[in-house]
């Protein structure tokens, strides 16, 4: 996997260097939680700006895997 497209309350962003799978169950985590629980993601392409994520019930979230290929 290149990076990892999150889509969030319906803007982008990205990860890397994670497996989608695992994002995936950090977010099932997080949704399941009673606390709500903040994810790092990249803002963007090209240079990293960080950004983070509140994950909680009811918010949109999109997991997109971007093979090197694409």
């Amino acid at each position: 996997m290149k990076r990892i497209n999150i889509l969030y309350a319906g803007k982008q962003y990205s990860v890397s260097g994670r497996d989608v799978d695992d994002v995936k169950e950090e977010i099932r985590q997080a949704v399941a939680s009673a606390e709500p629980t903040w994810m790092e993601v990249n803002v963007g392409e090209g240079k990293y700006k960080r950004a983070d994520i509140l994950l909680s019930p009811g918010v949109d979230v999109a997991v997109i895997g971007i093979d090197a290929d694409d």
